[in-house]
Formats: C-alpha cells, structure tokens, sequence
C-alpha cells in the first residue's frame, strides 16, 4: 500500500499536540486531522476522533491491521521529522 502523509499545521507552541497530518492511502482515500502529540514514550500518532455523549473519545477512522498502523505511524513522523524549517526559527 502507498502511504504518503502531510503536516498541515506544526503547533510546536500548543503544549503537547505538535503538528496536525493529513494522510493518503494509495491516492484514492485521504485521512484528515490525524494528530502527532508528544507522549511520555516519544512522539505519538493518534487518528482523528469524536467526542461521544459520555465525554469519551472514539476513533472515527482505523488501520484495521497492525502493519498498516506502523506504515502510516512511520509515514507521519517521517514528514514530521523532514518538514521545513519555520522562516523565524532560522534568524
């Protein structure tokens, strides 16, 4: 499967949540809002969620299988990782 990710916001500044990607499965299903927040583990990818009735969140989309999770885990921390350096972090 071609797995290619893009960080939409970098909230370096935002406490633990760091940066939002949007996902891409094989260039026909894209996955908006998936979260990369710094854990106490190291940095960790979270799928978008919903907040229920009883003030719980569930997942609105999933990789069904363990390997797809790592791809799309890896994907993102990799763009994560390689984005651009911020114009004012330079100077």
């Amino acid at each position: 499967m071609n797995v290619t990710a893009k960080i939409v916001a970098n909230l370096t500044d935002q406490g633990r949540l760091k940066a939002i990607s949007t996902v891409c499965l094989n260039g026909e299903f894209l996955i908006t809002g998936v979260r990369i927040v710094d854990c106490e583990k190291g940095l960790g990818v979270f799928m978008p969620s919903r907040k229920t009735k009883n003030e719980e969140y569930r997942d609105i989309c999933f990789p069904i299988t363990p390997e797809l999770h790592q791809i799309i885990k890896e994907t993102v921390l990799e763009a994560y990782q390689n984005q651009p350096e911020q114009a004012d972090e330079a100077e």
